[in-house]
């Protein structure tokens, strides 16, 4: 295939992830009110949450900003293995774009933290973008999400998960992402308040519950011929007080929609 015959394919591409993210936006707008309206319904829903036993932490009105982001899934983990250390036996599969690697003699955490164990290009490449994911994580698995110029990524495609057993680092397995481009100008979102009484409001946030954590990310939306598309979320962390289980919930920064697949990606 030639030179040109590539811009073309290329130039397509991004006319159909236009196309559908012009739809997107008008299919949910998201709706705006008077202040004084505004102030109104915030006082009346803080009361109701209340009444149904919810506590939601100190969350800002103010909206931010971000983009719709794309990407083809390429990462150059696969030549970044042969780099490594020979204290590991890695593999990677091209099927999930992911990079296995297991430690020879685990690492003890009296010797070497999780994080300086990350941070080390030796053992893991690009290991210093990565942030640590806390709610995500266990005492056996440290997850960390990428750090993109945009922001966070939650996602399968961008992360970084260190196995631990027995107080050693046993191993880890790792995505990345090489090529995320934005695809529209930057674009004001809701608030965090917003995200978290639309919740409320469709019945996502239930009773005898508690919200510990509202996070800014990019998380998957949809794919276009063969192009991921990530959408700035608002990730919301849900606790029932009575058996303290957790949950996700996603709201899509920018219309307020509930993204219904609720762990990250799959």
């Amino acid at each position: 295939m030639d030179h040109r015959k590539i811009e073309w394919l290329f130039l397509i591409l991004f006319c159909l992830v236009d196309i559908y993210l012009l739809i997107e936006l008008w299919r949910a707008p998201v709706t705006l009110t008077s202040s004084t309206s505004s102030v109104t319904t915030s006082t009346s829903l803080k009361a109701e949450m209340k009444s149904d036993n919810i506590t939601i932490p100190s969350l800002s009105r103010k909206g931010d900003s971000g983009y719709y982001l794309a990407t083809r899934s390429k990462s150059n983990l696969k030549e970044a293995a042969k780099q490594l250390s020979s204290d590991l036996t890695s593999s990677y599969s091209d099927s999930d774009k992911t990079l296995y690697a297991t430690m020879k003699n685990a690492i003890s955490l009296d010797r070497m933290t999780v994080s300086e164990f990350k941070n080390n290009g030796n053992y893991v490449p690009h290991g210093k973008l990565y942030v640590y994911a806390k709610n995500l994580s266990s005492n056996s698995s440290y997850v960390y999400v990428q750090k993109s110029q945009y922001g966070l990524v939650y996602s399968s495609l961008a992360q970084l998960v260190i196995n631990v057993k027995n107080r050693k680092i046993t191993g880890y397995y790792q995505t990345y992402l090489s090529d995320l481009t934005s695809v529209r100008e930057l674009q004001t979102t809701i608030s965090p308040w917003r995200a978290v009484t639309n919740l409320y409001t469709t019945r996502e946030l239930p009773d005898n519950s508690k919200v510990m954590q509202v996070k800014l990310g990019y998380t998957k939306l949809t794919e276009v011929r063969g192009s991921v598309i990530f959408v700035p979320t608002w990730l919301v962390w849900i606790e029932n007080k009575s058996s303290k289980s957790s949950s996700l919930k996603r709201v899509n920064a920018f219309n307020g929609q509930l993204l219904q697949n609720s762990t990250l990606d799959d």
